[in-house]
């Protein structure tokens, strides 16, 4: 990723947004910068230099390096030949991480070995994760993911979590469905002025259930929620 290097405009130049808080960064103040993205972060966001790293940059390595020109059954319109990032915003809630990490360490605990799944986004996911959080990427049961989606269904997500009552069945049976290629989950959105948006999220994957027909069984389906749920995700 690019990195983002100190910074701060003189009086008269016009000022900035933080693109993680969306405040307004007075002129003079520091901020840190990505000149290549456009993409700064406030002193709040960026305490210490924690953040050394842009993430428009991270996340557009990770669109090129999973996209596919293949199309699957729930594509509609030709595959795109690539993905832009026009804007990036980091969300984060205290009882959400909380819940996150005992659900994490509940899967790590309970003896079982874990899948390794090794997604292709597991190099620039452990960067990402790094980048914002101190607690590492545990590559052997846990994955970052796409997840497309409604514009609806983004902002009820970014309000109140993921909620399995309102999950639709899909191929799999009743659950929340990710991907490893953003060309996958760009199949899920839909366009607002032109522009989609797409969730990037940190997933326990623990102990991985396989289904390899491409059309499981009602059987396969109810096999697969109840792996799920038995896990208690």
């Amino acid at each position: 990723g690019h990195e983002l290097v100190p910074f701060a405009k003189r009086p008269g130049e016009g000022g900035n947004r933080c693109d993680k808080c969306r405040s307004r960064i007075p002129n003079g103040d520091r901020m840190h910068r990505c000149h290549a993205c456009d993409f700064d972060l406030c002193s709040e966001c960026h305490p210490g230099g924690a953040q050394k790293v842009c993430h428009m940059s991270l996340l557009q390595q990770a669109f090129d390096e999973t996209k596919k020109v293949k199309s699957t059954m729930d594509r509609s319109g030709a595959v795109p030949a690539g993905f832009k990032i026009i804007r990036v915003d980091a969300v984060s809630d205290r009882a959400w991480s909380d819940r996150y990490m005992r659900q994490l360490r509940n899967v790590l605990g309970s003896g079982r070995e874990m899948s390794n799944l090794s997604p292709k986004t597991s190099r620039i996911g452990a960067k990402l994760v790094s980048s914002v959080s101190q607690d590492p990427l545990k590559a052997d049961a846990e994955a970052v993911l796409f997840h497309g989606t409604s514009p609806s269904a983004v902002k009820g997500i970014l309000s109140s979590g993921f909620d399995r009552d309102r999950c639709k069945f899909g191929l799999a049976g009743k659950g929340f469905y990710f991907a490893e290629s953003i060309s996958k989950s760009d199949e899920y959105t839909q366009p607002v002025d032109g522009l989609r948006c797409v969730l990037v999220c940190r997933v326990v994957t623990g102990r991985a259930k396989v289904c390899a027909d491409v059309f499981p069984s009602a059987q396969q389906r109810q096999d697969l929620e109840d792996s799920v749920r038995k896990a208690g995700a």
